[in-house]
């Protein structure tokens, strides 16, 4: 790929002649909106790709800068002319395309074959927000491949020339109401999902009826628990679900997405456009005579030389050298730029640069804390029962060695399963029962709600699972009825008991198959270290059994308390050494049935060590 140019230097972003500024003043006020001109904005289009084996869509590559260039031409021209619909498409080559709607690079050959795609404006050198820019001021030439020809419409065409006339009646504003609605979507399964070799719960689907679009945004911002979207299905918003009326264990993650357009303000008449240049007029003269103290943001300059850049400290520089002072009252939208999104989800204290909503992998370097306190909770929670011997997993070892730790931060999910905490914490007056003797409660780890029993657990897997439940999360309807406490999500405080479930490298087992097992000692294998919300916990010391007319047979659900309304939030399956020999466990199990309980922090690779 070739070098990115080197940045355009905002001295030369600005050019006023001698006879130009010799008309001005020496002390004028000038609005910071016209100096923020000085900064040269750059636009770059990236695509997600892979950093390594296993990785998936963890990193950002940058598109050459002739393409960048191509991209950004076409997506100035379908903001113009979104209803075009050749403009909605980039084609990138024989094989790939961008779509502009979903910001997504899709293969022509497997719709379902996508890969997300980011535009981002960078200001070298400045610390003054980008300038605004006139939509006039963003026409720019169309870059439409021939080849593309063959997915445009002459009516589309011709039908959309009437919205980019100069004049507009007050009915396009109803015509393009679809831009400004949010966009939701439901979880779906790429290549026709498990059962023909495809993924479940790994592909966002629009909802595409505009009708159901208006329904969700309206249930969403009233404040509505539930909205029916058909005969067989509802919308769960508590838990941003899709859910089945016949059985509400059957359920789908669902996203809204805020707008990506702002509504265009109505074009102006001549006479308007005329009325507002001569008040611009009278404006600047009225500043050149005085300086107005009244002006909430204003620039008083010292110097008649043209501005050109920023200084570190704030300042405007001239090219002369003279320094130019900006002051700036706080204004609500300053205000309110300073708030992050961090704080707003409030995400774990650990997470770094969130600065929107998409799903980022951050990898944990080892001389960092996370990733000793990882190590450390491996090697300590490996039973004395797994070490030196083979067990459920053929590959003998006595340690757990952490190659690689990456940070799952997934906005989304997150918004998910705090609103599920916060439920919980509400049912139960704001305090759960404490659960004692969990070993993974070892210092150095990221803080935990204890009020909610939150814990920080292992989960097994193929390491050909772990990118679709880190980006989507678990999906209980692939959970088994054969499982000891029904089909819920399972969880361990033992590495190894994890481990036991954990295949890589050429092996396609699921689950603990010893006898099938084709995993090697060298092999890097996965574990999701994930937190889980137990809340109020039903604890089985005794268990009763899983067989025909017992009672964890078919259970899909919690159980309930002995009042026979409420429920338990989750279960444990207690161990012998915790409770004695009465108990069918050799180490503790954790198991809950509701998604939004679990979030995954930690996808940790790891070689199993003799």
């Amino acid at each position: 790929m070739p070098p990115k140019k080197k940045p355009v230097t905002a001295s030369n972003a600005v050019t006023q002649s001698s006879s130009a500024t010799t008309a001005i003043p020496t002390t004028i006020n000038i609005p910071v909106a016209a100096t923020a001109v000085v900064a040269q904005k750059k636009i770059q289009w990236c695509w997600a790709g892979d950093s390594g084996v296993g990785a998936s869509q963890d990193i950002l590559v940058e598109y050459d800068s002739k393409l960048n260039s191509e991209i950004e031409s076409q997506y100035q021209m379908h903001l113009l002319k979104p209803k075009v619909l050749k403009y909605l498409r980039f084609k990138l080559d024989k094989e790939r395309y961008i779509d502009f709607k979903k910001m997504v690079q899709t293969r022509y050959d497997d719709l379902n074959k996508m890969r997300t795609v980011e535009r981002q404006e960078i200001i070298p050198g400045s610390t003054l927000p980008p300038p605004t820019t006139n939509a006039t001021s963003k026409r720019r030439r169309k870059i439409i491949s021939s080849d593309d020809s063959d997915t445009d419409s002459e009516n589309s065409d011709s039908s959309s020339d009437s919205s980019d006339s100069d004049v507009s009646d007050d009915s396009d504003d109803d015509e393009d109401d679809e831009d400004y609605i949010a966009r939701w979507f439901w979880a779906g399964d790429s290549g026709g999902g498990p059962s023909k070799g495809g993924g479940h719960q790994d592909v966002w689907v629009e909802y595409d009826d505009m009708n159901m679009r208006k329904k969700l945004e309206k249930a969403f911002s009233i404040g509505k628990k539930k909205l029916k979207v058909d005969k067989e299905r509802f919308v769960d918003f508590q838990n941003m679900l899709q859910r089945r009326y016949d059985d509400e264990s059957k359920r789908r993650n669902l996203k809204r997405e805020d707008p990506l357009k702002v509504r265009p303000a109505k074009k102006l008449t001549k006479s308007q456009q005329i009325s507002n240049a001569a008040t611009a007029a009278n404006a600047m003269a009225a500043s050149h005579a005085t300086t107005t103290t009244a002006t909430p943001t204003t620039t008083t300059t010292t110097s008649t030389a043209p501005v050109t850049r920023s200084s570190s400290k704030g300042q405007m520089i001239a090219s002369n050298g003279a320094t130019i002072s900006t002051t700036q009252k706080p204004t609500l939208t300053s205000t309110m730029s300073t708030i992050s999104i961090s704080s707003i989800i409030k995400c774990p204290n650990t997470w770094t640069d969130v600065d929107s909503m998409n799903y980022k992998e951050v990898d944990v370097k080892p001389h960092e804390n996370e990733f000793q306190w990882m190590s450390k909770l491996f090697s300590q929670t490996i039973s004395s029962n797994h070490k030196g011997m083979g067990t459920l997993s053929p590959i003998v070892f006595n340690d757990l060695k952490v190659t690689r730790v990456v940070r799952v931060q997934n906005p989304m999910l997150w918004v998910s399963y705090h609103a599920r905490k916060q439920k919980i914490l509400d049912d139960n007056n704001g305090s759960c029962p404490p659960i004692h003797s969990v070993i993974t409660n070892i210092p150095g780890s990221p803080e935990l709600d204890k009020k909610a029993n939150e814990l920080f657990l292992f989960h097994g897997l193929n390491v050909s699972s772990v990118a679709g439940i880190a980006k989507f999360g678990f999906d209980p309807r692939f959970c088994s009825l054969d499982g000891m406490f029904g089909a819920g999500l399972y969880f361990a405080e033992n590495s190894s008991k994890s481990n036991q479930y954990c295949h890589g490298g050429a092996c396609t087992c699921s689950g603990f198959q010893a006898t099938s097992c084709k995993c090697k000692p060298s092999d890097e294998v996965c574990l999701l270290v994930c937190r889980v919300v137990m809340g109020d916990c039903l604890v089985e010391n005794v268990f009763r059994g899983n067989g025909p007319g017992q009672f964890w047979n078919g259970r899909r659900t919690e159980p309930k308390k002995p009042n026979n309304i409420n429920i338990y939030n989750s279960v444990i399956g207690e161990s012998k050494p915790n409770y004695g020999p009465k108990a069918a466990l050799q180490l503790r199990e954790y198991i809950v049935y509701e998604s939004s309980q679990v979030f995954v922090e930690y996808k940790v690779y790891f070689k199993r060590v003799k």
